[in-house]
């Protein structure tokens, strides 16, 4: 089974989601991909892609490939999930990477993963239920940093101390959350509430 795949990205078809990845050897592998990979894949250098096998009709076989391999742990996890499909999968992954979900699920944010395409409020209050305690260890985010499953509970916390602060001053939900993804990880661990405010208020814009 292909764990990777480390070559050169030499086509991206936005419309279906889809890459041809080229290794050195001179094989060429279709890989499926969400906007959130695609918008970082470089065109002019190598790519490694982690990669999960999705078996179609007929037993045909399809790629799904990410830039870290926390996000592929992240879909086995959500397609292990009942009535959690690869498309449900990807569009949740598209919308937050895996510490985001991480934060998401410890904190029973029913409202952000309703943000979610395709997601409505029953299936992500099953989706809450269903994920308690089966995300990984150091998921993995590029601005959030790393987040152990010790530490998710606590960092959950004091974003939802600092979410509902920023409500509190008269900001929007969506404007809220935003600033509060932006937040070092670090900062985060640490739970200084009036610390991770003032840092947030640096990412708010006027008038949100």
């Amino acid at each position: 089974m292909i764990a990777s795949l480390r070559g050169r990205v030499v086509h991206l078809d936005r419309s279906r989601h889809e890459a041809l990845i080229e290794l050195p050897s001179g094989v060429g592998y279709k890989v499926i991909l969400n906007d959130r990979t695609m918008s970082q894949i470089d065109m002019n250098g190598e790519t490694l892609l982690y990669t999960h096998h999705q078996y179609g009709r007929e037993g045909d076989q399809r790629l799904i490939g990410f830039l870290t391999r926390d996000e592929v742990v992240t879909l086995e996890t959500l397609v292990a999930t009942p009535k959690v499909g690869p498309s449900m999968a990807l569009s949740i992954l598209n919308t937050y990477g895996p510490s985001e979900l991480a934060i998401i699920v410890s904190t029973d944010d029913v409202a952000a993963l309703c943000d979610v395409s395709g997601v409505g409020k029953t299936t992500a209050q099953r989706l809450l239920v269903e994920m308690k305690d089966k995300l990984v260890v150091d998921l993995t985010n590029p601005k959030v940093g790393r987040i152990g499953s010790a530490d998710v509970a606590s960092v959950g916390n004091a974003a939802t101390d600092v979410t509902d602060a920023l409500l509190a001053l008269g900001y929007t939900v969506a404007s809220a959350r935003s600033a509060v993804k932006e937040l070092p990880s670090d900062l985060l661990e640490e739970g200084d509430t009036g610390r991770l405010l003032k840092r947030a208020l640096q990412y708010m814009e006027p008038g949100n």
